[in-house]
């Protein structure tokens, strides 16, 4: 991302609904998987910190990152983790084989300068501790590509079964995968469809209208049907979404 969205997700992420409901959802995850209190946990991609500082309550945290800009921020978020400049391309090379409990990616796999998908699960994997568990949220269905994808320096949307191979590949076993916020998905599909009517914008500089804090009604309104999805998450999987999270473990 370019600075200017580094410092609009820097000043967004605490308030906005749909940062703070996949925070909830992740927990509920987090919580049944027993990781104990001195989880071992790297967050690649660690962004403007938001997401370390949760994992926090989980364990000890490294946060990878590319950009200084967004270090700068999640340092001011998360003091008390390590956070380290790195490029994600090159896990295998920054981190000792077994080395995590527990890694994740929040929407980071899709950006366009993570070059090849398989190759970094499967370096992940190599740094995952026997049992230890990888976690990862990212968009859904190429067909909600917009204009928020590119202002994101997105390169694609994803399938659950995407996944599956990725795993298969890297030796991983599958827990779980569901999608998400499938209230939104009418609204992208709209978004979606009228972005091909419209010239292609080229600064990438710009802010995300997404990314932006609605009025205080809506933005609660938002989150408690949030809330509401997460409680019927538990009993069945929906078919649809607007992002994806999955589970995968090391085997022991």
């Amino acid at each position: 991302m370019e600075p200017q969205q580094y410092q609009q997700l820097a000043n967004t992420e605490d308030r906005h609904w749909w940062h703070r409901s996949r925070q909830r959802l992740v927990a509920h995850h987090l919580d049944g998987l027993d990781l104990g209190h001195r989880a071992r946990i790297l967050d690649v991609g660690c962004g403007t910190g938001g997401t370390t500082r949760f994992l926090l309550g989980y364990g000890s945290v490294v946060g990878l990152d590319r950009s200084e800009h967004s270090l700068a921020h999640a340092r001011k978020k998360a003091p008390q983790a390590m956070l380290v400049q790195g490029d994600a391309n090159q896990l295998g090379q920054l981190f000792a084989p077994g080395s995590f409990d527990l890694i994740t990616f929040f929407n980071v796999l899709y950006h366009r300068w993570m070059e090849d998908d398989q190759s970094i699960l499967s370096d992940a994997a190599r740094l995952l501790a026997p049992g230890g568990h990888l976690l990862l949220t990212e968009p859904a269905f190429q067909v909600l590509w917009r204009e928020h994808d590119r202002l994101d320096m997105g390169k694609r949307r994803y399938r659950m079964r995407d996944f599956t191979l990725f795993f298969d590949t890297a030796g991983l076993e599958s827990v779980t995968g569901q999608y998400f916020n499938a209230l939104a998905v009418p609204a992208c599909l709209t978004l979606a469809a009228l972005d091909t009517l419209k010239p292609l914008r080229r600064d990438t500089s710009a802010q995300s209208g997404e990314m932006a804090v609605p009025g205080e009604r809506i933005n609660k309104a938002l989150y408690w049907y949030m809330g509401l999805e997460t409680s019927l998450l538990r009993m069945f999987r929906l078919p649809i979404g607007v992002t994806l999270l999955t589970i995968a473990r090391r085997p022991s």
